[in-house]
């Protein structure tokens, strides 16, 4: 079941965010996304459902061909985050949401296909995406 997401990623969202709502829109927004960022920004994107934006969060990292995610919700309050199946970044790296940083764990950067596949999950279930591999902050497996 398909649902509405609004994303964030530029300081002109805030009362106008992009609502996706099909799996095409997300691939469309990666690809302009990577268009306007180039590999070493490091942009970050807020993603929340339309009809219910407190309910879990996205977040959808973005620098060139790799990415990162934190998802947080009523099934994970604390939050987790990717966790790449190989050995990637082995220090803590920093992904932009408009002028503010966001550190994410070693080894939390995974494809950049990876990211987009798990995005087009939370559009379509509108629970934690199943397509990663979670970590905690602590380094933690999370099945």
């Amino acid at each position: 079941m398909a649902q509405g997401l609004n994303v964030y990623y530029d300081d002109g969202h805030a009362d106008n965010p992009v609502v996706i709502t099909e799996p095409e829109e997300v691939r469309e927004l990666f690809v302009a996304l990577r268009g306007k960022y180039s590999a070493g920004s490091a942009v970050l994107l807020t993603i929340v459902p339309v009809s219910d934006p407190w309910s879990s969060e996205l977040n959808a990292g973005i620098d060139g061909d790799v990415g990162v995610l934190h998802y947080s919700g009523e099934d994970h309050p604390e939050g987790v985050y990717s966790r790449s199946s190989t050995p990637s970044n082995a220090e803590p790296v920093i992904y932009y949401y408009v002028t503010a940083d966001t550190e994410f764990p070693p080894n939390s950067e995974v494809p950049v296909a990876d990211v987009e596949a798990a995005v087009v999950d939370y559009l379509t279930t509108g629970h934690r995406p199943e397509s990663v591999v979670w970590q905690p902050t602590r380094g933690i497996h999370v099945p």
